[in-house]
């Protein structure tokens, strides 16, 4: 068992490094950011490899890629068999940090806190830091997470793009953000890139046609002028786009050429709360390279371990922006602040759905 650590100045170059260092096969253990002798932020990823397997599997690679033998198979047991082991160390080391972070707090009330927040899923480390705050019943991570600031489109003009993978939510978002504007009296226009998936345009504009919002539809960029004439009077241009791929390197850049020529005040990336976590990390590392500045949360009624969205907000540094609960444009959706960020992991934890979600 083979066992490093790789840091960086951002995530996901550190996990680069953990791919570079270790190859396609290692296990990423854990994720801490600190600050280097300079007191420059840095990312510590801890990553293992399971060395012997990974020898076997390549000298096995080089006698044989045909048919599959009884031979394969037993080499095809054994790995998932030291995978067990990995994952198993893997395990053994969570428990050992949660353990000795616990032991740290001599306040039962604290542990219990910690315990909880454990058990929805955030990370020891961050639990550790958050679990005084909770038990207080204070905002909870108000100087440790990033927050963004509320938008104001009667002030000025916001042109917002909600980017993210297929079946975020981004659709859904989109339609209670110009709900909820339109309401209070804001202009609101609706754009789509979303154009190559069956249907994938045609909800958009039933909202936009409910609302009376101006709504276009952007294929290439050179329909990016026109797309913005029809909707110049829009005081908040919400921007639907296209489900993204980490692993389509050719789709994210057109996305973001496109993206660029719609010259977004605001790129806003969809997680659904009921996202593998792992997954989740994929998706923020190449956020930065995607010019993304924020972080908007869809589906929290869809996961018993709403932890992740801590996690991920650490993890990233981006700022927090809009949470969204339901599956219908009348569900709860609203600004994230550090009170409701507490309120929510709080009902959550008692079982129960939260009756607000920091509605502006």
């Amino acid at each position: 068992m083979q066992i490093k650590i790789f840091t960086a100045p951002r995530l996901h170059e550190a996990l680069a490094l953990v791919r570079q260092g270790l190859g396609a096969d290692a296990v990423v253990l854990d994720r801490m950011e600190g600050v280097d002798e300079k007191g420059n932020r840095v990312w510590h990823v801890h990553a293992a490899l399971d060395t012997e397997t990974s020898n076997r599997h390549k000298n096995d690679t080089k006698k044989k890629e045909h048919a599959q033998s009884d031979s394969d198979i037993s080499h095809v047991k054994k790995m998932e068999a030291s995978m067990q082991r990995l994952e198993r160390i893997v395990e053994g080391l969570g428990r050992k940090e949660a353990e000795s972070l616990r032991h740290a707090m001599s306040d039962k009330s604290t542990q219990m806190a910690f315990d909880k927040l454990v058990d929805l899923g955030v990370a020891p480390s961050y639990a550790f830091d958050l679990a005084e705050d909770y038990v207080a019943h204070k905002p909870m991570g108000a100087s440790m997470l990033h927050w963004g600031e509320r938008i104001d489109p009667k002030q000025k003009r916001v042109v917002m793009l909600l980017a993210g993978p297929s079946g975020a939510g981004k659709t859904l978002l989109a339609a209670k953000l110009a709900t909820h504007y339109s309401m209070r009296g804001i202009r609101v226009g609706l754009l789509t890139t979303d154009v190559n998936r069956m249907g994938g345009s045609e909800v958009l504009k039933s909202y936009a046609d409910v609302l009376g919002a101006p709504f276009a539809r952007i294929r290439q960029i050179k329909d990016v002028t026109k797309a913005m004439e029809v909707t110049e009077s829009a005081q908040l241009l919400l921007v639907d786009t296209e489900g993204w791929n980490i692993h389509q390197a050719s789709s994210l850049r057109q996305q973001s050429e496109i993206w660029d020529a719609i010259a977004c005040t605001d790129r806003i990336l969809v997680m659904p709360a009921n996202m593998d976590e792992t997954d989740g990390i994929g998706f923020l590392s190449v956020a930065e390279s995607m010019g993304i500045d924020r972080l908007a949360f869809t589906k929290l009624d869809e996961t018993s371990r709403p932890g992740k969205v801590v996690n991920w907000a650490m993890a990233s540094g981006l700022k927090l922006s809009y949470g969204g609960f339901g599956t219908d444009v009348a569900g709860q959706m609203g600004w994230l602040t550090a009170q409701a960020l507490t309120s929510f992991l709080d009902h959550k934890h008692q079982h129960s759905q939260p009756k607000h979600a920091a509605v502006e």
